[in-house]
């Protein structure tokens, strides 16, 4: 597809009719029987994207495992693909791909987890926000030499915590960390 290449290799930022268009080589006009509007055209690429993710993954295993994996594979998925992050990022999506990412998670919180309605909808927001934020935010980690410059002007004595922090491999933690909070230790496993 046309717009997938455009987002590819210029991101959001580069997406328009006219660019889709050019790519497509047809005039901007007829993509208006495809799309409504450029609104709809982002919309249809950030739910196509969402159906690249393998909701089986949460019912096929031990619900702790089941998350990870999951969240694994959601980051991989995402990772390879900036330009579907930023997107998905600048604009609430929705489709059916959405809506079944929506219904997965909800489904796997109730019924395999055994939460509330009403927790299952603050975990699946919690986790969505998350992963957008890591993936958001994982562009501006990597150590660069600036990064490493500024830190030679700063006395790691001072902020011992932060500077041992900096050096410590946290990749996964965080997967730990929202495994841990959505679901419970099976009882008698402590």
């Amino acid at each position: 597809m046309a717009a997938e290449h455009v987002l590819r290799s210029g991101g959001p930022g580069g997406l328009s009719l006219r660019s889709v268009a050019r790519r497509a080589d047809v005039t901007p006009t007829v993509l208006y029987t495809y799309f409504d509007d450029m609104a709809d055209l982002r919309n249809r690429l950030g739910d196509d994207f969402l159906g690249r993710l393998d909701l089986t993954l949460l019912r096929s295993f031990a619900p702790r495992e089941a998350l990870r994996r999951f969240l694994h594979h959601l980051l991989a998925v995402f990772h390879d693909s900036p330009g579907h992050v930023a997107l998905l990022a600048s604009q609430r999506v929705i489709g059916p791909h959405a809506l079944a990412l929506n219904e997965a998670l909800l489904g796997f919180f109730v019924e395999v987890v055994g939460h509330t309605p009403e927790r299952a909808a603050a975990l699946t927001m919690f986790a969505t926000e998350w992963v957008h934020g890591r993936l958001l935010l994982w562009p501006s980690n990597p150590v660069t030499e600036g990064f490493t410059r500024a830190m030679s002007r700063i006395d790691p004595a001072q902020f011992p915590r932060t500077t041992a922090s900096l050096s410590a491999s946290v990749e996964d933690e965080g997967v730990e960390l929202l495994v841990s909070a959505a679901v419970p230790e099976p009882s008698g496993s402590g």
